[in-house]
Order: C-alpha cells, then structure tokens, then sequence
C-alpha cells in the first residue's frame, strides 16, 4: 500500500487533537458581519462568479483552520449556504456519492455543514455535539478533500447535537444511526479544522479510493423506502391528490395550547389520504406486459383508494372487507367498480381471506404497508410539507398499517431530521405500539376501538422494519380522546373527520399541557369518512355544546 506525499504529509504534521467524534467546542469568536465582509474582501472572491465553488484538497493549509461560530445569518452567510449545497450537488452529480460538505473545504471558516441525504437539502449552521455514546466503532470514510483515499476511523456508534438552521431556529437532532452519526462527526471534524488522515491507527487503515465500492458501500445500508421514489412520486401521481391544503388555525392553536399545522387530505372525491399511494403503485402496475387483477383487503379507505385508482387503469379489483365494515366506505367501493366481499369479524381475518382468495386465483394480493411504491405515494405528503422552507418539532401521525409514517418519516428524517416523529395508535388497538418497543412482532386477539381506519390486530412485518430509522416515538391515545380530536376538528376546522383521520388532534389534546413554550407541531388529517352513527352522535354532541 502506497500513500501519497501530501497525505503523509498531513499525517505527520497533525496530531490528533480530542478523542473519536470530537465536537466543535473550541472557545473561538463568533464572525461578526462586519468582520465577515472584511474577510471576504481580502480574500478578492467576485459575488457574481458561479455558486460552485472549488473544493479544497489536502495540502491546503485552510483546511487546518479552526473555524468560527456564526453569530448572524447575514446575507453573506445566506450566499455562502447557497453555494456550500450547489458545490456538494454538483460534486455528487459528478461522481455519484456525497452527503454533507462543510464550510471549511471550499474555504469558508465558519461553522457552517450543508447536508444533502436525498430529500430537501437541510443546513447545520453551528453544530455542537452534546451526547455520545460509549460505544465506539470503525468505519471506513471517504472525503471530498482527500479525494485518492479512503480511511478506516473509529467514531462513536451514535450522537445527538443541536444547531441552528438556515431561519436561526434552534434545533435538537437526537440519537443518530450509525451511519449518520459517523457523517456529521466527519464534518464536525472539518471545523475542528481535522481530516480524517488524522484518525486512522494503522497504515493499513488508508486505503485507495479505488476500493470504496469494496469497503464504504457495505457499512451504508440501504431502505427499501427510496427517496428519489417519492420525489419521483410527488411528479407523477394524479394531480386529484396532491398540493392539499396546509395550515393554522387560531383557534385550534388555542385550544391545543400549541402552533399547529395541519396537512388536510380529505378533500378529495375519497376524503382520505390513500389516494397517492395506490396511484403510485397501480400505475406502475400496469406497465407490466400482463398486469395481474388485483385483491385487497380493507377497513374502507383503501379500499376506495384502490378502486378509484383500478378504475382509472381499467384493472379488475377484488375488495375483502369485515363484516361491520363501514357501510357508507363499502358503497363507495361498490360506485367505483370494484367487487366487495365482505369476509370476516375484523379487518385481519379479511386480509387472511384474501390472501388465499389471490393465491387461489392467480392474483396479486395488495397489502396498505407491505409494498413499497404505495409506502413512497404516500411518502409525497411530506415532500409538501416541507417544500415551502416550514419546520416542525414534532410530526403526529395517525398510524394503522404504517404506509403513512414510514413514507413520511422517511422523507423528513432525510430533509428535516430534528423533526420528532411520532406515531399515534388508539389504545385499544396496540399491537403496533407493542411490536415496536419489544422489536418482535406482536399480534393481539381482539382490537376495541372506534377507529376502524387503525384496528391492526396484525402488524406489517415488513412495515415494523421500515419504522426502525424513522420512528422516534408511538403514543396511544384512549377513545375519549379520540372523541375530543374528531370534535376539535369540526369545531375549529370545521371538518368531520372519521375516527383515524382524528389521532393526530387527539394526541396534541392529550399533550396540551406538556408542549415546550415556542414548540411548533403538525399533524396529517387523514380521513373524514366517518359511520353515519359517528356522524350523528358527534354532530349531536357538537349541537348541545
């Protein structure tokens, strides 16, 4: 093995300065703007040239210095962001890796990291580690500035570090997966003004950068939740079903005793939200040379989401529901076309009975959670919410087969990845909940619960996997409160809101009085089909207050 004289070079001339993971924490100055505009004065850099900047490469004695904190995100600063993320996109476009690269590497001292995971782009201005985990681990690490190697390093497994983002706003980034935890402490490096030649132990441990499909690939799993899916997704579903509507309510705010958004998706001919998904994957269904007829299993809601998407696409659709399925969701499948059987106590013995109906038929058994592209059509919902520069602490999600918050959570926890995600289960359907925090799968009896949309007795495998790096968290939620979410929803929103579609209100409910002071959250309105029995009984409640 042969290293470069620069390299070497590096090596040599800079001790490791703090243990694996070393956080920016050095007492410097913050840049003052009228320091900054001196700086960038001297350093002659013509503000009409191109945003992409030249990366700087080892050897160049920038890249050892300390950099300084941002006091203010001044308009200097703001261009400095701009071009720090068009240099990464392009170098990404040019060799086909690259997900952070840091003020520093383009000659910008500032503690300043922009980040590109294949959602929307996102900013650390002033990052500070503030947790590490004990464990440790190597990894093998590629960077822009040492472009002919790679380093076997050792970083901590896990991190959690706060920062402020492009708008000033202080955010908190806990527990990082491996993967990301050894990424932001690479760059963190960068301001410290470290490579990570600094870091190997061994000669061994740098290696050619030929090797990295060898070496660097493997330690980054992949999701089967692609981001560049849904992006693609948000692009190509019917436009029946996308830019809902998304704001607050004053008075909702009120009530909550917190900034609420809201993501309606019940406006649209199904009223609820699975409209994208089974677009998204009927559609590409049907490109194969013999698309097979297609069987679900539903509570309702899919099942008119499939039905209106296999009338579009002239596909046969076979619809199992539960005997007490809603009746009003059971004629509107009917209305579409699609074939209703009605099969079973609850909704997961008429998934069984489907599942056997398609084996027994030669048909594709679709299941809400299970197959990806509908995971990804779903997915397209945060791809709006986040697409006008919004930020939320905390997302709510009304989780039944786990469709929504995986598409979602996948989407945000690579673009907005402070946000805490939560799932919302009704406490009398908590298998999910239960799966989740043993990490095996747990199947229940019997569900008890008004919300019909969410009564999984038989959590998605394959669902439970995908939740792993984009659940922060699963809240249950009595039936009480799921009354009180439906009649926030009518009286503030002035929506009727089915049972599900109410989880994420009835959750904020429940929290009102443990909201930090400033705390912005969001929820999905997923569904307003409610029984006419809900209907009338809340309409009548509503009417007496």
């Amino acid at each position: 093995m042969g290293r470069s004289p620069a390299v070497w070079s590096l090596i040599m001339q800079s001790p490791r300065n703090g243990p694996p993971g070393y956080a920016a924490s050095k007492k410097v100055l913050p840049v003052k703007l009228t320091q900054r505009k001196q700086r960038l004065n001297h350093t002659g850099r013509d503000n009409t040239m191109n945003q992409i900047r030249t990366i700087l490469t080892e050897g160049d004695p920038r890249l050892r210095a300390v950099s300084q904190p941002v006091e203010e995100i001044t308009s200097d600063i703001a261009k400095v962001i701009s071009e720090l993320h068009a240099t990464l996109a392009d170098f990404k476009a040019r060799n086909g890796f690259g997900r952070a690269l840091s003020a520093p590497q383009i000659g910008e001292p500032l503690h300043i990291v922009a980040v590109q995971l294949g959602g929307r782009p996102f900013t650390l201005i002033n990052p500070l580690i503030v947790w590490r985990s004990e464990e440790t681990r190597p990894v093998w690490d590629d960077c822009m500035s040492v472009p002919g190697h790679i380093a076997n390093v050792r970083r901590h497994a896990s991190i959690s570090l706060t920062y402020q983002n492009k708008n000033g706003k202080t955010c908190h980034w806990h527990h990082l997966s491996a993967s990301l935890a050894e990424l932001i402490q690479h760059e963190v490096d960068h301001l410290d003004g470290l490579l990570m030649v600094d870091r190997i132990e061994h000669p061994e441990d740098l290696q050619p950068i030929a090797r990295h499909a060898e070496l660097i690939a493997p330690q980054r799993s992949e999701h089967r939740i692609k981001l560049e899916h849904i992006a693609a997704a948000a692009r190509c579903i019917t436009p029946t079903f996308l830019a809902t509507p998304q704001y607050r309510s004053p008075s909702l705010d009120a009530a909550l005793g917190v900034a609420m958004t809201v993501k309606v998706e019940t406006l649209n001919p199904l009223r609820n939200f699975k409209g994208r998904g089974a677009d998204h994957f009927v559609s590409h269904h049907v490109q194969q040379e013999q698309p097979a007829p297609l069987v679900c299993a539903s509570a309702g809601n899919w099942g008119l989401a499939m039905a209106h998407a296999c009338k579009q696409h002239g596909l046969p659709l076979s619809v199992f529901v539960a005997d007490n399925a809603n009746p009003l969701k059971v004629a509107g499948i009917c209305a579409l076309g699609a074939k209703v059987i009605c099969m079973g106590a609850d909704f997961d013995q008429a998934k069984q009975a489907a599942a056997r109906f398609a084996k027994q038929n030669g048909s594709l058994f679709v299941e809400d959670g299970r197959q990806a592209a509908i995971t990804e059509g779903a997915g397209t919902i945060a791809v709006e919410m986040l697409a006008n520069g919004d930020t939320f602490d905390t997302l709510l999600v009304p989780l039944g087969n786990g469709a929504l918050i995986n598409g979602v959570g996948r989407w945000f926890k690579a673009s907005s990845p402070a946000t805490r995600v939560i799932g919302i289960c009704p406490q009398g359907a908590d298998a999910t909940w239960q799966s989740w925090r043993r990490g095996t799968l747990v199947t229940n009896d019997r569900v008890d619960t008004m919300a019909d949309g969410v009564a999984v007795r038989a959590p998605i495998t394959e669902a439970l996997e995908d939740m792993r790096d984009v659940v922060d968290d699963i809240w249950l939620v009595d039936e009480a409160r799921i009354e009180e979410g439906m009649r926030l929803g009518l009286e503030h929103l002035g929506l009727l809101l089915e049972p599900a579609g109410a989880l994420g209100l009835a959750a904020a409910y429940a929290m009102r009085d443990q909201w930090p002071q400033g705390a912005h959250i969001a929820t999905i309105l997923t569904g307003a089909n409610p029984s006419p029995i809900l209907t009338a009984s809340l309409l009548a409640a509503f009417a007496d207050t």
